[in-house]
């Protein structure tokens, strides 16, 4: 995965977004700081968004020198002192990037070397993310600048938009949280006509997803 993203950035010739739940302060992530430092100076708008938990490795020192070399960043999520304990638990688990309006990631992945095996304790790392093109890097475009809004206060609009029916993607993103996501979830569920495939690294279903879980089965019986 980085060395594609990594190239991808490289090649960018106006903006590129990015959104991680965690970014480290160890070799790959002093790499790709390096990289979007030297993007930067090379005139490319480079918009960072670290959650505030996920980037507790980013010292201010770190956070400075990117400002200063013409990296816009922000925390995301910042704790909030009127609803503390609410604010420290509202993360932002997003994990995105868009280049140019053409290519976008998103998936589970990390900046961090536990993402390349390299932890003691962790070891091998398994993770899904995607590289895609077409219509969905819109939508990826558009929710990075509402949760940009959301930290910064300031409002952009998306800077790219697709038009061209070919451009239509075959695939649907849900962004969203808590009970909005469960609803659309089950939502999905009940239109499958003849398979299910589920890929997720935390498994707890509630009692509504097994009563659809139990029934998409019987259905499918």
């Amino acid at each position: 995965m980085y060395p594609a993203l990594f190239q991808d950035i490289q090649k960018a010739k106006k903006y590129v977004y990015i959104q991680f739940f965690i970014i480290r302060s160890d070799k790959i992530s002093m790499k790709f700081f390096n990289l979007l430092k030297e993007r930067a100076a090379e005139g490319v708008k480079i918009k960072l968004s670290v959650d505030r938990f996920g980037g507790n490795d980013m010292s201010r020192t770190l956070v400075n020198d990117l400002k200063k070399n013409g990296v816009e960043f922000t925390f995301s999520r910042k704790a909030s002192m009127q609803h503390f304990f609410y604010s420290i638990n509202h993360r932002n688990h997003r994990k995105f990037v868009v280049v140019d309006g053409q290519e976008a990631y998103l998936g589970g992945f990390n900046i961090g070397e536990e993402y390349l095996g390299n932890h003691k304790k962790l070891g091998y790392w398994r993770d899904y993310h995607l590289r895609i093109k077409g219509e969905g890097v819109f939508e990826i475009e558009q929710q990075f600048l509402k949760d940009w809004e959301e930290d910064t206060g300031q409002h952009l609009s998306p800077q790219h938009v697709h038009t061209s029916d070919s451009n239509r993607a075959n695939y649907q993103l849900l962004f969203s949280t808590r009970e909005e996501l469960e609803q659309k979830v089950i939502k999905l569920i009940n239109c499958a006509r003849t398979k299910l495939t589920i890929a997720t690294p935390y498994f707890i279903p509630s009692e509504r997803y097994l009563l659809y879980g139990k029934k998409y089965i019987r259905d499918m019986q």
